[in-house]
């Protein structure tokens, strides 16, 4: 199967990057399943891209925190779509300063509830295909927050980032044929960017934002790196005006424990 001639879930896909990630690919002959809890949103989406590639986008209405509606939803797209889900795109985020702990289950629980989930639908040694997990993070994940507000969102980013990982350190990624990597763009221009405090950190580092087209023509070269091996598994890539691979390791535990003594 080639990089794009497959089947696509993205959470949080009814617009911003979601939706760019969804239109590069669809342009490219894949399948795309949105899941959204904006529900007009996520038809305008789905109606607007099957328009112009009829047939291969399908909107879900439904909240990724929600571990029931996801197997469901999942189900019954592959029944829909006559195929297995071959690509996990775990995109749905939010920045809300005022509940952190709704930053954190949408952020990083909904992440690996979902990726559980692929590892489970995937697993090729209980009847699945293998597949792709790309974890949307942030450059937050890479770095410290510098105001009290944006603390929950830095730190559910980096959990993100930690988990990817550490998913491709185990064993189990090998064992089920299935294969991950972050993607953490700087501040984008989407609306989520421009409803919060994150706008005006933007303005008074004098950051330029990134397009959304720019991001999913990386996210696009991150897909194709790892299907023709050019990424290993648990890359991270950052997204920047010259985006690359960044090397986030942990250091050696080995080298910290000192020799016994003769």
């Amino acid at each position: 199967m080639s990089t794009f001639n497959q089947i696509f879930l993205i959470t949080g896909g009814s617009r911003g990057l979601g939706k760019g990630f969804a239109s590069a690919i669809v342009q490219r002959g894949g399948k795309v399943i949105i899941v959204d809890i904006l529900k007009e949103v996520g038809e305008a989406t789905e109606k607007e891209l099957n328009e112009t590639h009829p047939g291969q986008c399908l909107f879900y209405e439904g909240d990724v925190t929600d571990e029931l509606l996801m197997r469901n939803i999942w189900e019954d797209s592959e029944k829909k779509l006559d195929g297995k889900i071959g690509v996990l795109v775990n995109n749905a985020g939010i920045f809300n300063a005022a509940d952190w702990k709704k930053t954190m289950n949408i952020n990083l629980i909904s992440v690996m509830q979902m990726s559980y989930i692929a590892l489970e639908k995937m697993n090729i040694k209980s009847g699945g295909s293998g597949g792709t997990i790309i974890n949307v993070a942030s450059l937050a994940g890479l770095v410290y927050a510098t105001v009290h507000e944006a603390i929950p969102y830095f730190v559910s980013k980096s959990a993100v980032v930690s988990f990817t990982k550490s998913l491709a350190c185990s064993n189990v990624l090998e064992n089920y044929g299935v294969k991950v990597a972050a993607l953490c763009p700087t501040l984008s221009d989407t609306q989520m960017i421009k409803e919060n405090t994150l706008a005006d950190m933007m303005k008074s580092s004098n950051m330029v934002p990134l397009t959304v087209e720019k991001v999913a023509n990386d996210f696009i070269g991150l897909l194709e790196d790892m299907y023709n091996e050019k990424a290993k598994n648990g890359e991270i890539m950052c997204v920047c005006s010259k985006s690359q691979y960044v090397n986030v390791d942990k250091f050696d535990l080995h080298e910290l424990i000192l020799p016994e003594s003769e």
